[in-house]
């Protein structure tokens, strides 16, 4: 089970990458538009954060903490739609308010990740 754990962790961390890449690409080209790594990115972080957060044959006091996995939960869902609507309605562009907030939620996200403990 140890090596499904770290196996997740990995993958939620290519994730973050494809994410935080992909945002940082559109953002850094002034071409304001959410493109298919920051689509994926998304798409991988909220599906292993889901399966990280199952009880995988963990001792009681290994389990994560439940507050932070709400807030966890809650700012994952708020990226994913964020990413996802714009593709979905097949923008040219988001606007630039919209942009950098997906941007400070990524990093608020990662922040949360690491920090709270």
């Amino acid at each position: 089970m140890e090596l499904i754990h770290l196996i997740l962790r990995y993958l939620h961390l290519i994730g973050f990458g494809l994410l935080i890449g992909g945002w940082l690409t559109a953002y850094l080209s002034r071409r304001l538009k959410v493109n298919p790594a920051m689509l994926w990115g998304a798409v991988v972080q909220v599906v292993t954060g889901i399966l990280l957060s199952a009880p995988l044959d963990r001792a009681e006091d290994a389990m994560p903490d439940g507050m932070k996995l709400g807030v966890k939960a809650l700012l994952a869902i708020l990226i994913f739609v964020m990413v996802w609507v714009p593709h979905w309605k097949k923008r040219e562009s988001s606007s630039k308010g919209h942009f950098l907030a997906i941007g400070g939620l990524i990093l608020v996200t990662a922040g949360v990740g690491v920090f709270w403990t």
